[in-house]
């Protein structure tokens, strides 16, 4: 039997297409109550976290990823709850307002707090922590430690519940799930830095893992190949969902004198470039790298469903547009060949 992992990408708000497709696939194929392992990053790290917490706790897995789904929906605004800036930072949020520039996401501090997502997470998973998941069923989140040592400094970290032994350095057993997802989801100028610190450890600060990984595909593979739950790559199959491919570029009409751009221009801020342009970048360009170097060598052992966007949907853009576009991309990935594999090798699940 094949080690059988459903993969996460970041990205935002868009986490209600994946939870979507999750729910549409799981309506014709039952396969989040059969995979062996759920890795995630980001607003993914959130939904892997959910789902392998669930399994554990023998909830509904299609009535779970629905929940979440309606949360994305329903509770934008609680997810992405407005930081309440200084008053230096406010006034200057307003002048660039004032100019038409924009505050940019977190120009002048993080544009969002986390409060909203800690009271949303603890409805979901409560208090348990890492420890609480079998070791037969495999959770792989990424998040990158910004001081890992003084010797090494900041580096991408995969946090799991196997046990690693070159990973010994952070045993997060004691950890609870909703701080796992927390770090995860830390994006840079988004949401703050997140401290992790239990009774016995601080681990210091953690923030988004898309900045190395946003599609964490291959980190899932390598837990459960280190870990000895999978032989190896062979013996995987994957399944990897995407946050929705975005109509979005650069052009050279944008650009036009290269050595203006600095940071608010690489923000989308003082140019017509996309809102949060840099972030946007990185988090698609390191995601679909990952889908590339994983199909090289999982072959037709991996699926991957990432449907194009009719128009660009922000990270945290919630207006009721943003959800009928990500429908829009749902029913029109229905109808492609990617769907009919992703059916196909689900009900071999």
């Amino acid at each position: 039997m094949p080690f059988k992992l459903v993969s996460c990408d970041g990205g935002g708000i868009r986490g209600y297409l994946t939870c979507r497709l999750l729910q549409d696939l799981h309506a014709e194929t039952g396969f989040l109550d059969k995979a062996d392992g759920f890795a995630g990053t980001s607003t993914g790290g959130l939904i892997a976290v959910t789902l392998a917490d669930g399994r554990a706790q023998g909830k509904d897995t299609g009535d779970l990823i629905g929940v979440l789904a309606k949360h994305y929906r329903d509770d934008a605004d609680t997810l992405f709850r407005v930081n309440e800036q200084g008053i230096v930072d406010k006034a200057f949020d307003e002048l660039l307002k004032r100019f038409k520039l924009g505050g940019g996401p977190g120009i002048t501090g993080a544009q969002y707090d986390a409060s909203g997502l800690v009271e949303i997470g603890h409805t979901l998973v409560g208090d348990r922590t890492l420890s609480s998941l079998p070791t037969d069923l495999v959770l792989a989140v990424n998040t990158v430690c910004l001081n890992r040592s003084a010797d090494i400094g900041w580096a991408p970290f995969t946090i799991t519940n196997q046990e690693l032994q070159y990973e010994s350095w952070m045993n997060m057993r004691d950890v609870p799930l909703l701080d796992i997802a927390l770090a995860s989801a830390a994006a840079p100028s988004y949401f703050p830095p997140h401290l992790i610190r239990t009774k016995d450890t601080d681990y210091g600060y953690f923030a988004d893992g898309g900045m190395f990984a946003n599609n964490p595909v291959l980190n899932g593979i390598n837990v459960a190949i280190a870990a000895n739950q999978a032989e190896h790559l062979e013996n995987v199959e994957a399944l990897s969902i995407g946050t929705g491919l975005q109509p979005a570029d650069i052009s050279e009409d944008m650009v036009k004198n290269p050595d203006d751009w600095g940071l608010l221009k690489w923000f989308g801020v003082t140019s017509k470039a996309p809102k949060g342009a840099l972030i946007e970048m990185m988090l698609t360009t390191s995601a679909e790298n990952q889908y590339w170097m994983a199909r090289l060598v999982l072959k037709d052992r991996l699926v991957r469903l990432n449907p194009p966007l009719p128009k660009v949907v922000g990270l945290a853009t919630h207006e009721p547009e943003s959800y009928d576009l990500m429908d829009q991309a749902i029913e029109a990935s229905k109808q492609t060949k990617h769907w009919e594999r992703a059916i196909e090798m689900l009900q071999r699940w």
